[in-house]
């Protein structure tokens, strides 16, 4: 947007870090994008309606779907198959949303109208203070007014459920339920990987699966040797090394999939097949190294992890009780 040349050169700085900060705290969707295919309208509010799934009546629709996927992706650009995989994950996260507020309702947690009014009406007060408008809010963030609205409800709601949920004592006894996803624990690991390429279809995937499933065995079995294996099977350039990677963290650096099943091996434990953007791997534990990290050293990251894990638990249990058509 074009500003008047009577508006202060500190506007648009002021502007910028305004929306930024409306932009990394996940209240706000963005526009459609070219990117995934879909034409964007000029206007903040005038959205073809296309529902894809509704939850107790309450709708979610193409375009909030594609908003939010750019708001998260910006212009990164994804083959068919990413594009397919991050509409379907955005698509269950707004499910997902309606049914925790459906739950955070029930038991008298969720915002209401008025706290829903009164943090919009501020929204509208701070926007006064960089010149800009509420229409020009919208259209420069490229979302609704519901979506907005829905979007601090959810903030709101969950922010309060989680306030009275992340006591030091929970988060202390979370702590020592998952210790090595935090503690600072170390696994030196070692993989076998069969590749696979962003237009590998189903059957060819589950054909590779199946094969790493029948080496896996003949591992369990001692009929073949881990370097053997590796050495004959693995297309990863550690092949020659016995797919050795070194010391993994919780952290990094290998994909989250990848972190996650190797952080579940003992000593000499072998994973079931895992699927990274790389292909699919089994993975091997070849020793730990412990540190000595509590949980009031990693507390923020408790924290972001917990709540993931609630969320995922609520929906669990509560999907059952609410009517959700796709």
């Amino acid at each position: 947007m074009t500003l008047p040349a009577r508006r202060s050169v500190f506007a648009i700085p002021a502007k910028t870090r305004f929306l930024t900060s409306w932009l990394t705290l996940g209240i706000l969707g963005l526009a459609i994008s070219q990117a995934y295919g879909i034409q964007q309208s000029d206007s903040g509010e005038d959205y073809p309606n296309e529902i894809i799934a509704t939850v107790n009546g309450q709708t979610i629709t193409r375009d909030q779907i594609a908003r939010d996927l750019q708001r998260t992706l910006g212009d990164r650009q994804l083959s068919s198959i990413e594009k397919e995989k991050a509409i379907e994950l955005t698509t269950q996260k707004l499910i997902n949303q309606q049914i925790a507020i459906d739950f955070l309702t029930k038991r008298g947690l969720a915002a209401n109208s008025s706290e829903v009014d009164f943090q919009i009406e501020n929204l509208k007060s701070e926007l006064k203070t960089i010149d800009l408008s509420f229409t020009e809010f919208l259209k420069e963030t490229y979302q609704t007014s519901e979506e907005l609205a829905f979007q601090t409800k959810w903030q709101i709601s969950w922010n309060r459920y989680l306030e009275n949920k992340l006591s030091d004592s929970f988060l202390e006894s979370y702590f020592k339920r998952n210790k090595r996803r935090f503690d600072g624990t170390e696994i030196k690991a070692a993989h076998l990987l069969l590749k696979t390429n962003a237009n590998s279809s189903p059957e060819q995937e589950q054909r590779l699966k199946n094969q790493l499933i029948e080496i896996r065995n003949r591992f369990i079995a001692k009929t073949l040797s881990w370097q053997q294996g590796v050495a004959e099977y693995s297309d990863a350039p550690t092949r020659s090394s016995g797919g050795s990677i070194g010391w993994i963290n919780a952290q990094g650096p290998m994909p989250a999939t990848f972190t996650e099943a190797a952080f579940q091996l003992s000593k000499n434990d072998i994973s079931l097949p895992v699927k990274t953007k790389f292909g699919f791997h089994l993975i091997r534990c070849e020793a730990t190294r412990n540190s000595s990290l509590g949980w009031k050293d990693v507390r923020s990251k408790l924290k972001k992890n917990a709540a993931r894990d609630l969320l995922d638990a609520i929906v669990e249990q509560h999907k059952p009780n609410v009517t959700i058509k796709q």
